[in-house]
């Protein structure tokens, strides 16, 4: 039997873990043959955190658990509340098993970012499950004190079956005496140093305890508009974007996670083209920022000239203030007039220019495709469908383009995330488990509200606005997983209904729940201002987008559910401004052992680089699908040598060949279909990558245009197909063997396409 261990104790001694690593490098140079191997490399890792975590012993969880908790507080790493709970029922309900649906890339990102460590040591404390526990534990505090202990056993039973996560903020934060839970800040900066220095700041509190930032930067006046306070000239937006991204660079969180921000930009400021350049490798190091991520908010005024070939003005905000507020049918309007001032020469000429629509567009486009930004972000869209249309307006989305929410002078949007793991609810044929998944929304949106109390909020008006609007977004993940599990290509029409039925039931569910809140604690603050009270529903909003832009929103607007019942029960009272968002998940879908998102399989073959090191990954249901018609042995080296492609591997059925394609493989109609099936249920946004195998900028602009059309409120990264591949130097294959020869593991990542999607590098953990 274990004896009790004291407070001070022996770290795992170095020989224990050069031979853990041994063992795991071992399993881990196996995976390509034996993709089973990840299992064994997770559980050898899972050992070497056990002998780390309890000191050079290996404890049964509930032992762990208890001096955990007590190690935990006294070395300042957890808050002390959680004392109060009854322990001994909560060690109990630790479940061991649970550790094994954890594969290796789990595991190892659980070890690198999230367990909680000693502050001056730096050992591991926490195991896998006590994670779970210790989240659920910091979400229970919001609760009556006699309830926390069973509030914590069921969100624990949430989280550790993977059901349901949280966004990274509330599994790195949550039980620790810093509780920033929350996922995303959106501000607007204003035209004046005191906002872009005071803005500066805030951004900086915000980036140091994990917050992703979207901040709005179109009322900063244009280079060359006058000073009147110094008798002097405006250097302009770009050195101010340039002070934000040395910034934003200087976070690291101590490698935890990057500092995260993008700067969202209306497409009439005059100095469009230069933010343009931000991304761009060459020029000018002081007018680039390789850290800060950009974004475009357009108005739809600059698309229909787009479409008509018709000229676009640039103004400097300096004489178009009023822009920024005005969207639809209001921006038009005055815009218009301001085209008519510049030209009746009633405006100063250093303050607007007029080229083309079309050569403007063309110039993002090819911005897109070198840089991948900035990323297409839809303003009337984002604000017409805005349920809190009556609160505020919204002058941008966030980091990852899914939250929709209104800033001001005196308020900082804040929303907190989680998503639900599809792939978590089905059998192996991808039937869902419908009665399940409601549990899980309904669980999922209280520790979703829970987060808005319980919050550590880096900035006062941060505060004030989440407390005003109370919103939240949840999410979901393993989409194609689920779609590869019931036998459906990602290209096929199918797969936007499913996408459909889920995003409706998940939305239903939802706002259901938030009505159940309502009634036990009471609606937000601004209920009474916003489209709720009205008994307006995002379904809803479509058929008002549609009017305000005297054009089709192309979708099909069918509904399933009783919707008429709820609209009802939305009128008497919600609890949160906000329900929906579907963001990347791109690290809580890694720890979930799922596809990220709405997103597709990157390849069936491929290395995925995050934070935390970069991953051998092959497609799972693949795998199980080529051994039950017993085609493993015989395609695996054909398939590694074609990075995944099956329609480049000799003797692959083709339905296996049109059920698993590769991200390039997909048509951008197809992802666009998904995306726009799911936001017509989702109140906020829905964070769409998009892959094209395009050779010229011009074959982007139908895929954008179409998002536009079918009401989409955004994209996010777009992802051109590399024209050149890396040779496989590192793979020798004897073309007289069945068999690949492989070398050493570290060189097993040139098996992936060049080209790394947002999903696959980490890039987005500020949302997720």
């Amino acid at each position: 039997m274990t004896t009790a261990l004291p407070l001070e104790l022996q770290a795992i001694t170095p020989a224990q873990t050069r031979l853990l690593e041994t063992q795991i490098l071992a399993a881990l140079q196996q995976l390509p043959d034996r993709p089973e191997a990840e299992k064994e490399a997770a559980a050898l890792l899972l050992q070497k955190i056990a002998l780390e975590a309890d000191s050079g012993d290996v404890l049964p969880y509930p032992e762990h658990f208890r001096r955990y908790i007590e190690r935990g507080i006294a070395c300042g790493a957890l808050d002390p509340r959680l004392a109060s709970f009854n322990l001994e029922r909560l060690a109990g309900a630790l479940d061991p098993a649970r550790d094994r649906l954890l594969g290796y890339m789990a595991v190892a990102t659980l070890a690198d970012r999230y367990l909680v460590r000693d502050p001056e040591t730096r050992q591991i404390l926490e195991r896998p499950q006590s994670l779970f526990m210790r989240v659920a534990m910091g979400l229970a505090l919001a609760e009556r004190p006699e309830e926390r202990t069973a509030w914590a056993l069921r969100w624990y039973d949430l989280f550790s079956s993977l059901r349901y996560l949280p966004s990274t903020p509330t599994l790195f934060n949550a039980g620790t005496p810093h509780h920033q839970l929350a996922s995303c800040y959106l501000a607007e900066v204003e035209d004046s140093l005191e906002s872009i220095l005071g803005s500066a700041y805030e951004f900086g509190m915000l980036a140091k305890y994990a917050g992703g930032i979207g901040a709005a930067v179109t009322r900063i006046r244009a280079v060359g508009a006058p000073v009147r306070g110094i008798n002097g000239t405006s250097g302009g937006l770009i050195p101010f974007l340039h002070l934000y991204d040395a910034l934003i660079a200087s976070i690291s969180q101590g490698g935890r996670r990057r500092g995260t921000m993008c700067v969202y930009l209306e497409p009439w400021h005059l100095e469009m083209e230069a933010f343009l350049d931000l991304r761009r490798n060459a020029g000018d190091p002081y007018r680039r920022t390789h850290q800060l991520n950009t974004a475009l908010w357009i108005p739809d005024e600059f698309l229909r000239r787009v479409e008509a070939d018709e000229p676009w003005y640039l103004f400097d905000p300096a004489v178009a203030p009023e822009l920024p507020d005005l969207f639809g049918t209001a921006f038009a309007i005055r815009y218009r007039e301001l085209c008519r001032q510049a030209e009746g020469g009633l405006l100063p000429r250093r303050a607007w220019r007029v080229l083309p629509a079309r050569e403007l567009w063309l110039q993002i486009l090819a911005s897109l495709m070198e840089t991948g930004h900035p990323w297409i972000t839809f303003k009337d869209a984002g604000n017409l469908r805005s349920q809190l249309r009556g609160v505020g307006v919204i002058h941008s989305s966030n980091l990852c383009t899914e939250i929709f929410l209104p800033t001001s002078r005196e308020e900082v949007a804040v929303c907190n995330l989680g998503s639900v793991n599809l792939a978590r609810h089905c059998g192996p044929n991808g039937e869902l488990d419908w009665e399940q998944l409601a549990e899980t929304v309904r669980l999922a949106m209280r520790a979703l509200d829970n987060v808005i109390d319980i919050n550590l909020y880096p900035s006062e008006r941060a505060e004030r606005a989440n407390l005003r609007n109370r919103p939240v977004g949840l999410g979901l993940m393993g989409f194609a997983e689920l779609l590869a599990r019931r036998g459906v290509s990602y290209a096929a029409p199918e797969a936007a209904e499913i996408a459909d039925q889920i995003a409706e039931f998940l939305s239903y569910h939802a706002i259901a729940t938030s009505c159940d809140l309502a009634a036990e604690r009471g609606s937000f603050p601004t209920f009474a201002a916003s489209r709720w009270a009205e008994g307006v529903l995002p379904i809803d909003t479509l058929e008002e987008l549609e009017a305000e832009r005297g054009m089709p929103i192309e979708i099909e607007r069918s509904r399933r559910l009783d919707w008429e019942m709820l609209r009802e029960r939305v009128r008497r009272g919600m609890r949160n401004g906000a329900v929906m968002a579907v963001a990347p998940t791109a690290t809580i879908a890694l720890i979930a052992g799922t596809t990220p998102s709405l997103d597709p399989y990157y390849a069936n073959v491929f290395s995925r680089q995050t934070l935390s090191g970069k991953f051998l990954e092959v497609n799972p249901v693949l795998v199980e699908e080529l051994r039950r018609r017993g085609l493993w042995e015989q395609l695996l080296p054909d398939l590694v040598a074609a990075r995944g492609d099956l329609r480049a591997v000799p003797g692959c059925p083709v339905d296996l060949a049109e059920r698993f394609p590769t991200a390039y493989q997909i048509p951008p109609a197809a992802y666009i279909e998904v995306a726009a099936r799911v936001q017509k249920w989702v109140d906020m946004g829905v964070s769409r990558n998009l892959y094209h195998a395009a050779d010229r900028p011009g074959q982007l602009s139908a895929a954008y245009l179409l998002a536009w059309r079918k009401g989409l409120k955004s994209t996010y990264y777009c992802f051109v197909r590399p024209r050149m591949e890396v040779e496989q130097a590192t793979v020798a294959i004897n073309k007289t063997r069945r068999r690949p020869q492989w070398v050493q593991l570290a060189e097993q990542e040139v098996l992936a396409r060049e080209a790394a999607a947002c999903s696959l590098n980490g890039e987005c953990e500020s949302c997720q």
